[in-house]
């Protein structure tokens, strides 16, 4: 008769019981996805949440920084695993530098403290792009570049990924950091983009040469799970994105193929969009346009996690799953 496998952060699965899964922010863009891809693996999953509400799953109240450390130690008891996917959002001015911390740096901290002591599996960190560079960046960005964050929300999210590491010597931990983030359901600033694109009007993006990394949320969610178990990420950081980076107007053209329309873009030529930028007052938004942010999920790809090869199809086919209702199908990074 075989005997039992014991679990060594996660990396083989118990024949006593499926494993737990703690998932903060479960209830988000990502966690929904993430929730229907853990059941499907065989994990048992457990929300936690700062606004709790009754569900299909139990929902633990997320303490809080006034709470003690115990607290924390409580939400993990039962957890073998842990899923951080709980922040405040979105690189935003009505958001202090306090704020931004408190929420996605020492909550964060806290919890890393007591799954140190608590969890023998893992604790898997969605970071941010932004806790690597700005909006914008020079040649394809990658793990090894130094990282240089512009606002509070990347400062943030760069410290909590300090936190972590110094809280849990074990490695026992893998710091995902992912591009702009697209799927069904989708909401924030860039989502906007898609409401745009379900016009029927001619659009004049077809010249603006910006390139963009994205990133399918079904792989990011395979991407955590694939973190869990493989050893390889153990303590590692990682960049994800899908293999192929995308201009404004391919998107565009690709959710309007989704949903069955031509793409309907035409060019300006240069003069045209530096005037109107500068009487709309969005030079800033035109210069990112313009630039790229181009990013490479290699060293994740070479764990064995397997990147979406094309986006633009990817995108058609979200699209045209939702096209009796469209949805907005880009977010911002996490």
């Amino acid at each position: 008769m075989n005997k039992p496998v014991v679990q060594n952060f996660g990396h083989e699965t118990s024949l006593l019981r499926r494993k737990n899964v703690l998932v903060t922010g479960a209830s988000g863009f990502i966690g929904s996805e993430l929730i229907r891809q853990l059941e499907t693996s065989g994990y048992r999953v457990t929300q936690a949440s700062r606004n709790t509400r009754p569900g299909r799953l139990p929902v633990l109240q997320l303490p809080s920084l006034d709470d003690p450390l115990t607290a924390f130690e409580d939400l993990l008891e039962d957890v073998d695993h842990v899923v951080h996917l709980a922040a405040i959002h979105h690189a935003s001015a009505s958001v202090s530098a306090e704020e931004y911390h408190a929420a996605n740096c020492m909550l964060t901290a806290r919890l890393a403290q007591a799954a140190d002591k608590m969890i023998s599996g893992k604790l898997v960190f969605t970071s941010s792009i932004r806790a690597q560079c700005g909006g914008v960046f020079d040649g394809v960005i990658c793990e090894n570049d130094p990282p240089h964050p512009t606002d509070d929300y990347g400062r943030a999210k760069l410290a909590a990924e300090a936190e972590i590491a110094a809280a849990m010597p074990r490695r026992n931990y893998t710091i995902l950091r992912p591009v702009l983030v697209y799927g069904p359901a989708a909401t924030g600033n860039l989502a906007k983009l898609a409401r745009l694109a379900a016009l029927p009007v001619p659009l004049p993006l077809k010249s603006l040469p910006g390139r963009r990394s994205l990133l399918d949320r079904a792989a990011l969610c395979a991407a955590i799970i694939h973190c869990l178990h493989e050893p390889k990420t153990d303590g590692e950081v990682f960049i994800v994105a899908d293999q192929r980076s995308l201009t404004l107007g391919e998107m565009v053209s690709a959710m309007r193929r989704g949903m069955g329309h031509r793409p309907m873009l035409f060019s300006l030529p240069d003069h045209v969009l530096d005037l109107v930028a500068e009487i709309t007052a969005q030079n800033d938004r035109k210069q990112r346009l313009y630039r790229d942010l181009v990013a490479s999920s290699s060293k994740l790809q070479s764990t064995g996690w397997v990147a979406v090869e094309d986006p633009v199809r990817q995108m058609e086919s979200l699209q045209r799953a939702d096209v009796v209702s469209p949805l907005p199908l880009v977010r911002v990074p996490l």
